[in-house]
């Protein structure tokens, strides 16, 4: 019976409110250097945002606010990455309030269901997204102000532009909100709902605060273990992880913690992707599995000097042990491919990349500083002990409020403070996780549990297969078999191919007796997890 704590130490727990926290560092840049860029469009170099132009345009926003009684509210955004989006994160904290960030792709269904579940009272938007905004506005009576990001003069009807906001006279004598950290929530994201719907998770100033403190000592502490003390504060971050997922939104502020330059990409295109690392000599990048494949196996990025990267920080899924190889072949200046563990409900990151045990590539880190974990077993809820595969169970500050407006679905994976991940996976003796695959995710071949991350990691490792997905399907007598959805990189390779390679490294059951499917590319959320239910839905639609 083991309760697991960190071997990074302890971390005090936050008691400020986030935005303090960043405003303070923000406001150290400015008095030292107020035209440092703070952001820059990196598909065009020419829009950016100073670090003064941040501070400045934060304190308008919350002016902005203020002057239309925003107080503890939410308010919403539904817009790709940009400069924008930080300033108005900051002017909402400022005024108590929470972001809840809404993907660009989603339809006006999913806005409305977001607007209405959230209460939010705010939206900022930009004209290519207005359209299906207005249609969701129209069934969430709850929305009282569309803010738009708008390239004319003035701003479509009934909404206000982003000029008019940052543009706001600042009263210095106006009251500061009370803020209780503990309780206010600052950010409110949702759920990626792989499984049932979305569910706005509460993340309080103190969760996220925590988890701010969290990022930084981890980053002295992989410092220390690489014999390099890197000054942070000359270099520049490139930033496409979606700004409304809590990794994205992580980056951001952890690079504005750090005082460095943030290249912001609207979305993941290969070519500019490719050009900011080289232009702007980009030495770490954090990224999802997806992004590594393509570093592995793109023959676009021989076009381009990619000798900068010295790290690779990995998260949201499981990357397997031949793409970080490969990746590290590729590329013989990068150091460390690193892969941490989290989710949402953790305010991000629940486990820390040891490079003490950078040879272990399964492994997704040591727990992070201030928590607690344990290993349970799946059917009896037993702490098992070290090296026994069970359901993953976190504990401490950055553990989420709840869900908003869902006390049963709270009560359910929150129980006597201890958050049920719903991940399987197992702690070595030297404390690293190995995380097998998610509780709901296992296929069961007559009883027996299969992880689909294991074959996929499997099939990645195939020279022919650029990307692969692996999901159960119904069978009557096995109840359920593997399926294999494959993105080929040789338009020879064939199906028996596919499940010959695969049948020579596995035990009988784990086969991919459910068929070998291919397809142009795998379905993913913009976390970069793999949408398993978009392909059981294209399967039935074929029975």
């Amino acid at each position: 019976m083991v309760i697991y704590s960190s071997t990074f130490g302890s971390i005090d727990t936050s008691t400020t409110p986030v935005h303090l926290d960043l405003l303070n560092k923000i406001d150290e840049v400015v008095q030292k250097n107020p035209h440092k860029k703070a952001f820059i469009d990196g598909a065009d170099p020419s829009k950016f945002l100073t670090y003064s132009d941040l501070s400045n345009q934060s304190l308008a926003v919350a002016q902005f606010l203020h002057n239309r009684a925003f107080n503890h509210q939410t308010a919403c955004t539904v817009i790709p990455n940009c400069k924008e989006f930080f300033p108005f994160f900051l002017g909402v904290a400022i005024q108590g309030g929470a972001i809840s960030g809404a993907s660009a792709l989603f339809t006006d269904f999913e806005l409305e269901r977001q607007f209405k579940d959230s209460g939010c009272s705010t939206v900022l938007t930009d004209e290519g997204n207005l359209e299906k905004v207005r249609k969701a506005v129209k069934g969430a009576a709850n929305v009282k102000t569309i803010i738009v990001l708008s390239s004319s003069p003035s701003s479509p009807s009934g909404t206000i532009s982003w000029k008019e906001v940052i543009s706001t006279p600042i009263d210095p004598k106006r009251q500061s909100v009370n803020i209780n950290v503990k309780e206010d929530v600052v950010l409110l994201p949702y759920s990626s709902g792989t499984t049932g719907s979305p569910k706005g998770v509460m993340l309080t100033h103190e969760n996220f605060g925590t988890m701010i403190k969290i990022f930084l000592k981890a980053r002295r502490v992989c410092d220390e273990q690489t014999g390099s003390k890197i000054e942070w504060e000359r270099e520049n971050m490139l930033l496409f992880l979606p700004f409304y997922h809590i990794y994205g939104f992580a980056m951001i502020c952890y690079c504005m913690m750090e005082k460095s330059t943030a290249v912001i990409l609207s979305s993941f295109e290969p070519m500019v992707f490719l050009g900011c690392i080289q232009d702007y000599k980009i030495s770490q990048l954090m990224l999802v599995p997806p992004i590594l494949v393509f570093l592995a196996k793109h023959p676009i990025c021989n076009q381009f000097n990619l000798s900068s990267i010295k790290r690779i920080s990995s998260g949201a899924a499981p990357a397997g042990k031949d793409i970080c190889d490969e990746v590290i072949k590729r590329y013989p200046n990068i150091q460390f491919v690193e892969q941490g563990y989290g989710m949402t409900e953790l305010s991000t990151a629940s486990h820390m990349p040891d490079l003490g045990s950078r040879a272990k590539f399964g492994s997704c880190g040591k727990l992070a500083p201030g928590l607690q974990m344990k290993i349970v077993d799946i059917s009896t809820g037993a702490i098992l002990p070290t090296g026994k595969s069970g359901e993953i169970c976190v504990k401490g500050p950055t553990v989420m409020k709840g869900y908003l407006g869902r006390e049963e679905a709270t009560r359910e994976c929150i129980v006597d403070g201890w958050m049920h991940t719903g991940d399987i996976g197992y702690c070595d003796a030297d404390g690293d996780l190995f995380i097998i695959d998610r509780l709901k995710e296992l296929i069961k071949v007559k009883g027996l549990q299969v992880p689909p991350a294991e074959l996929e990691d499997i099939l990645l490792s195939h020279p022919s297969i650029q990307d692969a997905a692996v999901i159960g399907i119904p069978d009557s007598k096995a109840g359920e078999l593997p399926k294999a959805y494959i993105v080929k990189s040789d338009p020879k390779l064939t199906a028996e191919q596919v499940y010959n390679f695969i049948k020579e490294k596995v035990s009988s059951y784990k086969n991919l007796n459910g068929g070998v499917e291919f397809i142009d590319v795998i379905p993913k959320s913009a976390a970069g997890k793999i949408l398993r239910r978009v392909l059981r839905d294209k399967h039935k639609s074929k029975l």
